[in-house]
């Protein structure tokens, strides 16, 4: 699969592609101050893209790969709420791709699944993931306690939605 922005396109992972997923996964330059979640073993990294629906974002003027993004079920019991998350390239952050990714796919799952909800969740220190959520109209609901575990310090980190409703006005349309 394919979907295309302007200067961004996103296309499922491809068996070449985890070389270079598992390359990324393991770089923690890549998954940036917020992400220790790594060592994975190429195993790990290939389990994470097939319980996903992954896509490799590349830039359109080069095709070169930049970043991946994905979408996966937060809950079983709750077959209409769909999260989101993503890592770019460190020389990549702060061009705009990942927000415009971001509304790709967002466009994707809203026009595509029977959904109501799509939920993401950052950092309270990551600015810039807060950035790409809200320019995408996610609002932030709520603060998550001691969510995560960073370094060997828990961390909190804020909840986002965005509500089928608000993604059609926000659009103007549908």
């Amino acid at each position: 699969m394919e979907l295309l922005g302007d200067r961004v396109r996103l296309r499922s992972v491809k068996s070449s592609d985890l070389k270079d997923l598992h390359a990324w996964w393991n770089d923690p330059e890549f998954a940036g101050p917020f992400n220790d979640d790594y060592p994975k073993s190429r195993e790990e990294v290939s389990q994470i893209v097939k319980s996903s629906h992954t896509f490799i974002i590349e830039g359109i003027a080069d095709g070169r790969k930049i970043g991946i993004i994905s979408y996966y079920l937060t809950r079983s019991d709750y077959p209409y709420l769909y999260e989101i998350g993503y890592r770019i390239e460190p020389k990549e952050r702060n061009k705009g791709y990942t927000t415009e990714a971001a509304g790709v796919l967002i466009d994707h799952m809203f026009a595509t699944l029977d959904i109501e909800r799509i939920e993401a969740v950052a950092d309270t220190k990551n600015f810039a993931s807060q950035r790409v959520l809200g320019k995408n109209g996610f609002r932030r609901e709520g603060r998550l306690k001691k969510r995560v575990r960073l370094n060997g310090k828990y961390r909190d980190e804020y909840i986002f939605g965005l509500l089928r409703e608000e993604w059609r006005a926000a659009k103007g349309k549908r």
